[in-house]
């Protein structure tokens, strides 16, 4: 999980129980309303601001608002820098023979499907803006974002291109998140969103959490503005693979966002690749540094497709060559991705680490009956700030099950990725550095 900057935890106190900045304007001009279809069930659609008071029987729900491309001019370059750089390389010989395929979805301005570079590794997509399936590219930032990902693997991971933003690189939280359905409802192993925009949104953060229910990673852009991630969506979000830029000399781009959603960081300078028409350009931004870390997310996908998004979020975070200050930092996240050393001994060490539960742990008493959708509440005695280093796990038979973490003031909410298997012994382990170790076991009921 991440982790936060300032003072460590010195005591604990432990609840368990069911879950239940300034932010930047977001000038939209359309609200999202719930109506009644013919069928008078409820559904949900984006309405021009002009309209909602023609709506008598419309619950407004929130505005629409509008995400924009995470993108900016880059220099020239001749060649692609990028994927040696992170040593992608070696993780390509390794998958490149492999059986199947693993699909990344470009939620974006689209793709061009008749580019040389991309048309062997398209599926096919879906434009959300034309509701039909030619997602053409009629700005760029989508082909070049699909170039990325192709230069970096090998062919047997194809690309999903959903057409969710228009060709002045904005997009309602209306079509994307109908583009991350579609995604995952077709077969998507990963999203690529490198886009980013102000105000929380509820309609938004539900289709990415359908995505994750599903086991689909998420990776987003942390956004160009300079500024904190906090009043922003989805770089904000603490449940997907945050991704900031840096550069050639591993120095963290100056426009790329920092803050406590950051989780890594990549090449977002001056990068090669495909646009409209047959051709290639650089351009810089944390839009191109989030499609080298959905393009190894691929790859890990690839060499082993039981690994959930919990296992993918470890591994990128593990091969990373650290930054900025020590350990994770809110610039860099865990550090500029590397895959330079990747071993496969290694990995399996990452995703099956051993407990070390020691012989003081702390003991709360058991849970019997406990619902496969639990959700735990740890509760701390004061306001966590962001230094605080927490990692908290559920095990099952000696293996961490995946599981999301969602973090508040004083309190982190556990909550299984799929549901918990009936009738079966689990236990949740939290670890607090200066603060102890914790264990509750707790078995499952129906």
């Amino acid at each position: 999980m991440k982790k936060f900057v300032g003072t460590s935890l010195v005591s604990v106190l432990l609840t368990l129980s069911f879950a239940s900045s300034v932010a930047l304007a977001n000038e939209s001009d359309r609200f999202l309303v719930e109506v009644l279809n013919k069928e008078n069930e409820p559904i949900i659609e984006s309405v021009h601001k002009d309209e909602v008071e023609e709506l008598t029987d419309a619950k407004v729900l929130q505005p629409d608002y509008i995400r924009k491309i995470a993108l900016q001019a880059g220099t020239w370059q001749a060649k692609s820098w990028g994927p040696a750089h992170i040593g992608a390389d070696k993780l390509i010989e390794r998958t490149r023979e492999l059986e199947g395929i693993v699909i990344v979805a470009v939620i974006d301005t689209g793709v061009d499907t008749n580019h040389p570079f991309l048309r062997d590794r398209l599926v096919a997509g879906y434009d959300v803006l034309d509701k039909d399936s030619d997602p053409m590219d009629e700005h760029f930032h989508g082909t070049h974002m699909a170039g990325i990902i192709a230069d970096t693997t090998p062919a047997n991971v194809k690309i999903m291109p959903v057409r969710a933003v228009d060709k002045e690189g904005r997009g309602y939280d209306n079509h994307i998140a109908e583009g991350i359905r579609y995604a995952v409802d077709h077969g998507a192993d990963i999203i690529n969103m490198s886009f980013v925009g102000e105000e929380y949104s509820t309609y938004l953060a539900d289709a990415i959490g359908y995505a994750l229910e599903h086991n689909v990673v998420v990776v987003v852009a942390s956004g160009n503005e300079s500024i904190d991630t906090s009043p922003l969506y989805p770089a904000g979000e603490q449940k997907v693979i945050v991704v900031g830029a840096s550069d050639r000399n591993d120095r963290i781009a100056d426009f790329s966002n920092t803050g406590a959603s950051i989780d890594i960081a990549a090449p977002g300078v001056d990068i090669l690749s495909s646009v409209p028409g047959g051709s290639f350009k650089s351009y810089s931004g944390t839009s191109t540094a989030t499609p080298f870390v959905s393009a190894v997310a691929a790859m890990l996908k690839l060499e082993d497709p039981t690994r959930t998004v919990l296992d993918i979020d470890r591994l990128l975070k593990k091969y990373t060559i650290d930054r900025g200050a020590a350990g994770w930092d809110p610039q860099f996240g865990e550090g500029i991705l590397n895959l330079s050393t990747y071993d496969e001994k290694v990995t399996r060490e990452i995703l099956s680490p051993p407990m070390n539960v020691s012989s003081d742990t702390k003991s709360f008493p058991s849970q019997e009956g406990v619902p496969l959708n639990k959700s735990w509440r740890v509760t701390f005695d004061r306001a966590l700030t962001q230094g605080d280093k927490v990692d908290i796990r559920i095990n099952r038979s000696g293996k961490d099950v995946p599981i999301v973490t969602e973090t508040k003031a004083n309190e982190i909410i556990v909550t299984p990725i799929r549901k918990f298997f009936p009738h079966s012994n689990y236990q949740l382990l939290l670890f607090v550095e200066n603060g102890g170790q914790y264990e509750m076991k707790f078995r499952t009921g129906e």
